[in-house]
């Protein structure tokens, strides 16, 4: 059975590999990025539950119960940090919908599709943990009961091995990892129905910040970042060529 013991067990097991580099390899608006460490990322996730915690104790005085919510918030960030897919029962409908950049503009179905897509990023990220952000939660309930989340948060790790794309086998369109520790924001949104079980979701997140951080792009400052941009003006000039040779052999 989940308890409080089982949250705290997962906030003092060491997850990322060290040691961590100061500052992540890319700079932010030409500044550089210090990397949060392990025990700072675990205060943060603490006082995240905490400041939710205020959050439904204050819906609560207004007649809104949504404090299950911060039990299935727990049980979820346990379960992906600790690898373990138990609870899926209580977190999640069997044939949840869920879409993510990496799907490729597809939405993908059922939880074993679901935990495949998951697990995708931990077998290229062994290290891989999500820490959300104090105060960046958004909750609505709808007139029908449905509970909608929206929260933003970290994730973190040694981005070493290959992370594959949908449909994440063999076959898949793989972004090779460098080795490079990374540390890049996330949106989630999640949908409860009334027996408090997600039905539908989906992540979004700066696939240009995840690969510069891993070196895979260069920074956005460099020369080979603008030729790489430049290089897109290719397709509409490939274009233009081929529509004006058919225009001439038309003649």
């Amino acid at each position: 059975m989940f308890d409080q013991a089982r949250f705290e067990e997962a906030l003092a097991t060491p997850r990322l590999r060290q040691p961590l580099p100061e500052f992540l390899p890319v700079r932010r608006g030409g500044e550089r990025v210090r990397v949060l460490t392990e025990p700072e990322l675990n205060a943060m996730t603490r006082r995240w539950f905490e400041d939710y915690e205020r959050k439904i104790e204050y819906y609560a005085r207004r007649g809104i119960d949504v404090g299950w919510t911060l039990e299935w918030a727990k049980k979820y960030w346990w379960s992906w940090l600790m690898r373990d897919m138990s609870l899926n029962d209580e977190l999640y409908e069997p044939d949840l919908r869920y879409r993510d950049v990496s799907t490729l503009g597809r939405t993908i179905t059922g939880l074993e599709e679901f935990i495949k897509y998951n697990f995708a990023f931990f077998e290229a990220i062994p290290d891989w943990r999500y820490d959300p952000l104090p105060g960046q939660i958004y909750l609505d309930v709808t007139p029908e009961e449905e509970v909608r989340v929206v929260v933003r948060y970290i994730g973190s790790g040694h981005w070493e091995g290959p992370l594959r794309l949908y449909p994440y086998d063999e076959k898949a369109p793989t972004i090779h990892g460098t080795g490079a520790f990374i540390q890049c924001s996330a949106v989630d949104r999640y949908h409860f129905n009334r027996d408090r079980r997600m039905y539908e979701g989906e992540t979004l997140y700066d696939i240009f910040e995840a690969l510069q951080c891993a070196g895979i792009l260069p920074s956005d400052d460099s020369r080979v970042f603008r030729a790489v941009m430049g290089a897109t003006k290719l397709p509409e000039a490939l274009r233009r060529i081929r529509a004006g040779l058919q225009g001439f052999l038309k003649k």
